[in-house]
């Protein structure tokens, strides 16, 4: 019996704070790459959180 290694990576916006996870290799960069904020969800984040809108 041989006993497989799992993991599983997660990629965190800090701005949008939407995140992205996958058991699979190099799937979690391409998504953190590809990732555009949706402007009003920062904007609404800053305002509850009170930051500066990004």
């Amino acid at each position: 019996m041989c006993d497989e290694l799992r993991s599983l990576d997660v990629a965190v916006c800090g701005s949008c704070t939407e995140s992205f996870t996958s058991s699979r290799s190099g799937e979690v960069d391409t998504w953190a790459d590809a990732h555009t904020c949706d402007a009003e969800l920062v904007a609404l984040l800053a305002l509850v959180t009170s930051r500066r809108a990004a």
